[in-house]
């Protein structure tokens, strides 16, 4: 699904997290993966596709296999039926002009199953960052699963859908409904691409959001103060990377101010050299690459460098940094003089900045 990742880019969004009905075996897991998205939920209702699907999962964290069919309502009994070119084709209509198209593939069951929505699996499974980017391959039922989506459409920046300009399977949708129900969301066409008969893939996404709107405070108390990080590495020292104190010197770059080596919880902190009241922890990732590295991150607070308080977990969700939308701790005046940010998981720890206020 490299196109999808690469109009969202395009577009100027940063994919952040992922949804994708109708996964099958999950072909696209790398590349969603390699984006940086975290975390990517992916659904797919076949029992044998499933079975894979979770397989493929099973050694990526923050990756989610959920099993279910996804329609305008949740609650329904439906038949679903399965194709015989491994599930690809399965869907709740029946065949109608893809048996002309593709005569080889046939549907040879059907699975009794009870309808669920996008907007039911994104308040199961990720209610505390909704995807920004949904893909559907839904079989000609692709509005359908749309009009579950309401509430997620909202708060998405764009959709990776197929669409055909005439319907493709019995009852199924086209082109021109997928295009007026998303128009009503900001959701405007910006890529199609149709084969000979019309039928092909979307995209589309809502104008760039600005940056978030970032507080002001009188002055950035972790400049220039000392920082100490778990380890160093060849990277440590590495273009802008500056050590431990890259984190807290310098300007905002996008790419690594410090990197420790991959190990088990890496941390980097700062002495504020005194027991402060603070208002905020502001952390900038880095853009350049790997911003899922940063999924994990713990902040931490202590008072004399050996006992610590947890304050904020990411649990799997990456964020931002140079492109206007860091990661934002409020502390509303939690005194401390020791700020530290720890993975939870091993890998390397590598920031562009950490502002203290």
């Amino acid at each position: 699904m490299l196109e999808a990742l690469e109009q969202m880019n395009h577009n100027g969004h940063w994919v952040e997290s992922i949804l994708h009905v109708g996964a099958n075996e999950g072909q696209e897991r790398n590349d969603y993966e390699a984006s940086g998205a975290s975390p990517c939920l992916y659904v797919e209702p076949v029992d044998s596709a499933f079975a894979i699907l979770e397989a493929n999962l099973a050694s990526m964290p923050f990756h989610r296999p959920i099993r279910a069919v996804c329609a305008e309502r949740a609650g329904d009994e439906v038949l679903f039926n399965v194709a015989s070119n491994g599930g690809q084709s399965s869907s709740l209509l029946a065949l109608g002009a893809h048996a002309e198209h593709h005569p080889h593939i046939v549907y040879t069951g059907a699975q009794r199953m009870v309808t669920t929505t996008v907007d039911r699996i994104v308040a199961e499974h990720s209610p505390d960052r909704v995807p920004n980017l949904l893909v559907i391959d839904a079989q000609g039922s692709d509005l359908r699963v749309l009009q579950g989506a309401t509430r997620t459409l909202t708060a998405l920046d764009g959709v990776y859908i197929e669409v055909s300009e005439t319907p493709l399977y019995e009852g199924g949708c086209t082109l021109d409904e997928v295009t007026a129900f998303l128009k009503g969301f900001d959701l405007r066409l910006r890529w199609l691409r149709l084969d000979g008969a019309g039928h092909g893939e979307a995209f589309y996404c809502r104008p760039k959001r600005g940056g978030i709107n970032l507080p002001d405070y009188e002055g950035v108390i972790s400049a220039g103060k000392p920082a100490a990080q778990s380890s160093l590495c060849e990277w440590s020292y590495f273009d802008v990377a500056n050590g431990p104190q890259g984190g807290v010197n310098g300007p905002l770059t996008g790419r690594p101010g410090f990197h420790t080596d991959i190990e088990d919880a890496p941390w980097w902190q700062v002495d504020l050299e005194a027991i402060q009241a603070l208002n905020e922890v502001r952390v900038y990732n880095r853009m350049d690459c790997a911003r899922e590295r940063s999924r994990t991150l713990q902040v931490l607070l202590s008072n004399d460098g050996e006992t610590w308080r947890r304050v904020h977990d990411q649990a799997g969700r990456t964020f931002g940094g140079a492109d206007g939308r860091p990661l934002q701790v409020p502390l509303a005046g939690e005194r401390a003089r020791y700020v530290r940010l720890q993975l939870a998981e091993r890998a390397f720890l590598h920031l562009d900045k950490v502002h203290v206020f």
